[in-house]
């Protein structure tokens, strides 16, 4: 009896150990986990080696009593019936002796299972050793934990408990090694924060020394920029006064201008009615004689050659025209003959003239008033050049008859003093001859009047057109004949 209530006793106890060390194992767990996955400082890492390790001998604590929960699993087994119990030296070591030879079967089975299991916690504990020295020295686990061959299922239970806790561990410890990782970078790079932070401040330092010392000179400056205040003002005030007198003085030069641009308005204006007073036949009163001639000479002259000489109109008025051309031509040559003498005369006294206009440069204030000489003079001139042009017509021999001179005397005067008038002016009057033996083209009417015919197309020129200048506008129309 004293042996049953002992081994009762040793079994309870294991129970009551177990249990206990079941809630102990689950509380270091949840703890050890929730410490390592949760979000710490810096400062804390350091830490959870610690707290693994804490976990590493719990659970060393809780396999070696689960291993001795199973042993008892077996000795409850055996104290089923009474007449199977042992004494206590016989549970205790576990070996046989020659006095239990003679015993029963169970008995001896009790025994042998007891030595089998006593081995087999030895060598569990045994691997417990290893594994708590290897953690001991260099912090790491073994690889690959097996029970050894036919060990009881409770003992490769605890087996393979302790396995996957080493594996487990082996994770944990493999994410201290990487939380260190980073507590290292997290370090160097604190480091390099640290060490940008002094470059700042020392930065700081310094741009606070400037900011010191350009107060001081800013309060010295402003100091005298008091006193610069009253200056500036002063100037300000001179400033505006100056502004005031340069706008009054660009208003007299803008009314100056003004009046510049008003004077040499009324100088040109004086000048061209002084050229008109200088002018005795201006454009307008050309046109107006060149229109009478054609009335009046033209017709004479027309009549003369269709009558006397017998020719059809149109060689009546070819002929007539080649009265005016010729007048023209000559007229031309003998101004252009005229103005180089004057201008050899007044610029080059000493010199002889070549019958070329010199290549004298003469301004156009200058070039006016020899021009208005020539207008001035042209009544004197023209008496001259007509008697010259007669002179030549009479003296050509072949061109123009003695009946012709004779019968056309009145139209060519008539002729040379107009064309003459022509050639004073500025710029020459121009007469066009270039339509006077065109035929079958339309008629222009902005160049010629329509004579007679009803026709579209012209059948001959009787009197060219008159422009104000070379390619200028038509100044007086001439007439045609259409078909």
């Amino acid at each position: 009896m004293v042996k049953k209530r002992l081994i009762e006793v040793v079994t309870i106890s294991v129970d009551d150990k177990l249990d206990q060390n079941g809630a102990l194992r689950n509380v270091a767990v949840k703890d050890a986990w929730q410490r390592l996955r949760q979000k710490i400082d810096v400062e804390e890492w350091k830490a959870a080696e610690k707290v693994l390790n804490e976990l590493t001998m719990n659970l060393q604590k809780i396999n070696m009593y689960k291993s001795v929960s199973g042993a008892c699993g077996k000795l409850r087994n055996a104290l089923q019936n009474p007449e199977q119990l042992v004494d206590e030296a016989e549970f205790l070591s576990a070996t046989p002796t020659p006095r239990d030879r003679g015993d029963s079967p169970q008995a001896l089975q009790a025994a042998s299972d007891l030595k089998k299991t006593k081995d087999e916690l030895a060598q569990f504990c045994s691997c417990l050793e290893k594994i708590k020295a290897s953690l001991e020295k260099d912090n790491q686990l073994q690889d690959k934990i097996e029970p050894p061959p036919g060990v009881a299922p409770d003992i490769a239970g605890s087996y393979k408990a302790l396995a996957f806790i080493c594996d487990r561990c082996q994770r944990g410890l493999r994410e201290i090694d990487h939380l260190k990782k980073r507590v290292d970078n997290c370090e160097a790079r604190n480091k390099e924060l640290e060490k940008h932070i002094d470059e700042k401040e020392e930065a700081i330092d310094k741009l606070t020394k400037t900011v010191n010392t350009l107060e001081k000179k800013h309060s010295t400056v402003k100091e005298g920029k008091i006193d610069n205040i009253k200056e500036q003002m002063k100037m300000k005030s001179l400033e505006k006064q100056v502004e005031a007198k340069v706008a009054e003085v660009n208003k007299m030069r803008a009314e100056n201008a003004n009046l510049n641009k008003r004077l040499n308005e009324i100088k040109e204006q004086r000048g061209s009615e002084l050229a008109d007073m200088y002018n005795t036949h201006p454009p307008a009163r050309i046109a107006d004689l060149y229109r009478e001639l054609y009335a009046s000479g033209k017709n004479d002259a027309f009549q003369f050659y269709k009558t006397s000489m017998n020719l059809p109109a149109k060689d009546a008025a070819v002929k007539t025209m080649a009265v005016l051309q010729d007048a023209f031509s000559f007229c031309e040559e003998a101004s252009k003959l005229q103005f180089g003498l004057v201008l050899n005369s007044l610029i080059t006294p000493t010199e002889s003239f070549d019958g070329k206009q010199p290549p004298h440069k003469v301004d156009d204030n200058d070039m006016s008033q020899i021009q208005n000489v020539r207008k001035q003079t042209s009544r004197l001139s023209c008496e001259h050049v007509k008697n010259a042009f007669v002179t030549k017509l009479e003296s050509s021999g072949g061109t123009y008859s003695m009946d012709e001179l004779t019968g056309c005397m009145a139209f060519i005067e008539h002729c040379v003093e107009l064309c003459w008038y022509m050639c004073m002016q500025t710029p020459p009057l121009v007469i066009g001859f270039s339509d006077n033996m065109k035929q079958d083209i339309a008629v222009d009417k902005t160049k010629y009047e329509i004579a007679s015919g009803k026709g579209a197309k012209v059948d001959f020129v009787l009197w060219p057109p008159l422009y104000g200048q070379k390619d200028g506008d038509v100044i007086s129309k001439g007439v045609i004949q259409t078909k």
